[in-house]
């Protein structure tokens, strides 16, 4: 079984071995749910130099799952995880100071640490950047930078990313006002499973005749419609990833 596996490589002092032993206990993976015993394996592995450990650490802390919750133990987790690389980290760190959670909020700092995980890499981080730009935290509102961003991020797979820029492109903000290409967009979220991209979808009007031969549809109504269905929305919400069995 992968539990005594791991036990007999972390005896050899295997940190990522200490660190999935962790993450067995935290989700319950065929050992009962334990976040005590959790708790000590990665911080045994954080020890060690691990840092999926110490970022496993942070979110425990985050979420108080076995602990008091604790924005500041968690943001000193982030810290020695950012500090031995990782971009996940430097992205929880922008969270943290974008939300003003464990620290004073600071909107420059936020952007600090988004830069350093998006250049690592950080597909989350690339949308918060955007999103820093498209509201003018921080930052002048710069609507092209916001769609250069998420544009970055769509193309590592960001779901969020792709629905904003769909958004952007329905309303004309930083690029000319293009329903064809906020449909793409939204249809392309939406098949990777982001509900506010079918929300989304449903706002726009249905497409003209001209509209459906730019996008090569055969399944569009002849008449645009009158009135939306819904109301389209930019979102932006700061997920702190759950964690990660070994690296």
């Amino acid at each position: 079984m992968a539990k005594e596996r791991y036990e007999e490589a972390a005896a050899a002092g295997d940190a990522k071995a200490m660190t999935s032993l962790g993450y067995l206990y935290d989700v319950g993976q065929g050992v009962p749910q334990d976040y005590q015993k959790a708790r000590e394996w990665y911080e045994k592995a954080a020890a060690a130099g691990n840092a999926t450990a110490m970022n496993n650490l942070a979110f425990l802390y985050y979420q108080g799952r076995g602990v008091p919750q604790d924005y500041q133990t968690a943001m000193e987790w982030s810290e020695k995880a950012a500090a031995a690389g990782s971009a996940l980290a430097m992205f929880r760190l922008g969270a943290l100071y974008y939300e003003g959670q464990g620290v004073p909020q600071d909107y420059p700092k936020a952007k600090e640490w988004y830069e350093k995980a998006a250049t690592a890499g950080n597909a989350m981080a690339m949308t918060s950047l955007a999103f820093l730009y498209y509201q003018g935290h921080g930052v002048p509102q710069d609507y092209p930078k916001a769609k250069e961003w998420y544009g970055k991020a769509a193309a590592a797979g960001n779901t969020m990313a792709m629905t904003n820029l769909g958004y952007m492109y329905s309303r004309g903000q930083g690029v000319p006002q293009d329903n064809v290409k906020a449909r793409q967009w939204y249809q392309k979220a939406a098949a990777a499973g982001n509900r506010e991209a079918i929300v989304n979808l449903a706002s726009l009007p249905t497409p003209k005749v001209k509209e459906c031969h730019r996008a090569r549809r055969t399944h569009c109504s002849r008449t645009a419609s009158s009135s939306h269905k819904a109301t389209a929305h930019l979102r932006h919400r700061h997920r702190h990833p759950v964690q990660i069995a070994s690296r």
